[in-house]
């Protein structure tokens, strides 16, 4: 693979975003539709400061996107980005398989 390519560093802010357990609960929740921030802070039973960083952090991987609407903010899952990250680690990790060698094992 050339250095232009995407390799699996690329995608490691997509897992981090993942292996929280109040952000999966927050893109849980933002799978069922657009929320505000006092609607997963309900539903969570979480801080609205705790949510609102996890919120950035989604925000920051492009994840999720976010609406003002007056003095409130709405978050939703952007699913363009998503899936073409979903898709695009599904096509590396064809291409490593692609590309492998097969183990011949040990030697006893």
């Amino acid at each position: 693979m050339s250095e232009l390519e995407t390799t699996l560093q690329d995608y490691v802010p997509l897992f981090k975003a993942f292996c929280n357990g109040t952000r999966a609960k927050i893109i849980e929740q933002l799978l069922h539709g657009e929320r505000c921030v006092c609607e997963i802070t309900a539903e969570l039973d979480f801080s609205q400061p705790l949510i609102s960083h996890h919120l950035a952090v989604l925000k920051e991987t492009g994840l999720i996107r976010q609406r003002g609407a007056g003095a409130r903010s709405y978050y939703a899952i952007d699913w363009q980005r998503l899936d073409g990250l979903i898709d695009g680690f599904r096509a590396l990790v064809e291409a490593y398989r692609a590309d492998s060698v097969p183990s011949r094992g040990c030697v006893r």
